[in-house]
C-alpha cells in the first residue's frame, strides 16, 4: 500500500506500470475507433450510396443502445470484476469489426446490415464505458487521479487529429474493407493489453450489498456536486455540442473555407483540447477544481459564441482553439471530481450515467439542425452556447459545494504490478 505521506509519483500515473498498460490499450482502441467512425460514414455514402442522412441514421443506431444500457451497464461493472468487462467487450467488438470487413469485402453489405451492426456494437460500447472509468482507482494511487483522467482525454484529443487523417489515406489507398480490418485489430491489441493487467481479483459483491440498478441515480440527485457537475455535461452535450456538427455549414456557407478550411477548423479544435488536457498534467485539479470548472465551461459557451458570430476565418479558427482549450479543462476537472468523491460501490452506476452524457450529443444534434434551419446556423450555434454559459452561472450561484475547497483525494492501495 502507498504510505500517505510518499510524494506524488513525479511521472503521475505513468508511475504505475498497471497505468501504463491500460494507457496502451486505450491509445491502440481510440485509434481503430477513429477509423470506424470515418469508415462507417464513407460505408454508408459511397459504397452503398445513400443519402446523408443515413449517417445520421446509423450514428443514431450506436448512440441510442449507448445510451438506453448505460444505467444497467453500471451496475454490472459494480457487481463484476472490470478487467473481465473490458476483455469481453473490446475482444467481441473486435470480432464484429472482423466480420463487417469481411462483408464488405465479399460485397455483401446492405444498410440493413450495418444499422445491425451499429446496434450491436453500441449496445457493446455500454457495457464498456463505466468499466473504463471504474478501473482506474485499480490502477493507480488516488492522488494521481487527474494525471489518469488527463492522459486518458489526451489520447482522446491526438486520436482526433491523427485518426481522421490515417482512415482516409487508408481508405483512399487500399479500400473500405480493410479499414475496418483496422479497427478490428485496435480493438484485438486493446483486449490483449488489459488481459495483462495484473490485479487483485475483486469479489463479486452481493446483490443486496451494492444496492439497485438506480441506486448510482439516487445518489447523484442527492449529491449536489454530483448533480452540478454531470448536469453541466448533460447540457453540455445536449445544448453545446451542436457547433461540432454544424461546421461543415460554417466552412461551406458562412466563412467560405471549403473542406481545407473545414479540416483546420476541426484541428483548431483538436489542438486546442490537447493543451488543455497538457495544462491539467502540468497543474493537477487544484483546490478550486469546482471553480475552475464552471468558469471554464462559462468561457466555453463565449468562445463558441464569438465563433458563430464572426466572419474572419484566423480569428474563427482562434476561437476554436481557446473553446477546445477550456472545454477539455472543464470536462477533465468533472471527471476528476467525479473519480474523487464517488464511493467504489457506485463508483460503476455513477460513472455509467457521466458516460451516457457523452452521447447525447447525436441526439442534440438533431434539433441544433432544425433550429439552424429556422433561425439560421449562427444564431443556432450562439444561442445553444450561450446556453451553456448561463447553466455554469447558475451552477456557480446554486451549488455552494462547488464553491468550496476541494479535498485532496485520499491515497488508495493499488496493484502496481
Amino acid at each position: 500500500m502507498t504510505s500517505a505521506v510518499e510524494p506524488v509519483p513525479r511521472w503521475g500515473a505513468f508511475a504505475f506500470p498497471n497505468y501504463r498498460r491500460f494507457w496502451i490499450s486505450n491509445v491502440a482502441r481510440v485509434f481503430g475507433l477513429q477509423f470506424r467512425f470515418i469508415g462507417t460514414g464513407w460505408l454508408v455514402v459511397s459504397e452503398l450510396d445513400r443519402s446523408p442522412i443515413w449517417i445520421g441514421i446509423v450514428g443514431l443506431a450506436v448512440a441510442l443502445p449507448t445510451i438506453l444500457l448505460s444505467v444497467p451497464a453500471g451496475i454490472i461493472s459494480d457487481r463484476y470484476d472490470t478487467k473481465s468487462i473490458l476483455v469481453f467487450s473490446q475482444a467481441a467488438t473486435a470480432a464484429l469489426s472482423f466480420l463487417l470487413a469481411g462483408v464488405i469485402l465479399a460485397g455483401a453489405a446492405t444498410i440493413e446490415f450495418v444499422i445491425g451492426w451499429s446496434i450491436a456494437v453500441g449496445a457493446l460500447a455500454a457495457l464498456a464505458n463505466p468499466a473504463q472509468q471504474a478501473i482506474l482507482p485499480r490502477l493507480i494511487d488516488m492522488r494521481v487521479m487527474p494525471s489518469a483522467v488527463a492522459l486518458n482525454s489526451s489520447v482522446w484529443n491526438t486520436m482526433a487529429i491523427i485518426g481522421p487523417a490515417a482512415a482516409g489515406v487508408l481508405i483512399a489507398v487500399v479500400g473500405t474493407g480493410q479499414a475496418f480490418f483496422v479497427t478490428a485489430v485496435g480493438f484485438a491489441l486493446s483486449a490483449l493489453m488489459v488481459l495483462r493487467l495484473r490485479l487483485e481479483p475483486v469479489p463479486r459483491r452481493p446483490d443486496g450489498e451494492s444496492g439497485g440498478m438506480f441506486e448510482g441515480v439516487r445518489f447523484i440527485f442527492r449529491n449536489e456536486l454530483f448533480l452540478a457537475t454531470i448536469g453541466l455535461s448533460f447540457f453540455t452535450s445536449l445544448f453545446g455540442a451542436s457547433y461540432q456538427r454544424l461546421l461543415p455549414i460554417f466552412a461551406d456557407d458562412v466563412l467560405d473555407v471549403g473542406s481545407i478550411g473545414f479540416g483546420a477548423m476541426e484541428a483548431a479544435i483538436g489542438v486546442g483540447g490537447f493543451l488543455g488536457t497538457l495544462a491539467i498534467l502540468k497543474v493537477g485539479a487544484g483546490r478550486y477544481a469546482g471553480v475552475v470548472m464552471l468558469a471554464s465551461a462559462a468561457i466555453f459557451g463565449l468562445f463558441i459564441a464569438a465563433f458563430a458570430g464572426s466572419r474572419i476565418f484566423p480569428l474563427s479558427l482562434t476561437f476554436l482553439f481557446l473553446a477546445g482549450f477550456s472545454s477539455s479543462l472543464y470536462l477533465n476537472l468533472g471527471m476528476t471530481l467525479l473519480q474523487v468523491h464517488v464511493p467504489d460501490a457506485l463508483r460503476g452506476r455513477v460513472m455509467a450515467v457521466w458516460s451516457m452524457t457523452w452521447f447525447l450529443s447525436s441526439v442534440g444534434g438533431l434539433p441544433a439542425a432544425g433550429a439552424a434551419e429556422l433561425i439560421g446556423t449562427p444564431l443556432a450555434v450562439a444561442i445553444g452556447a450561450l446556453s451553456v454559459t448561463g447553466f455554469a452561472a447558475c451552477v456557480y450561484l446554486g451549488a455552494g459545494s462547488l464553491r468550496k475547497p476541494v479535498r485532496e483525494a485520499a491515497p488508495a492501495a493499488v496493484a502496481a504490478g
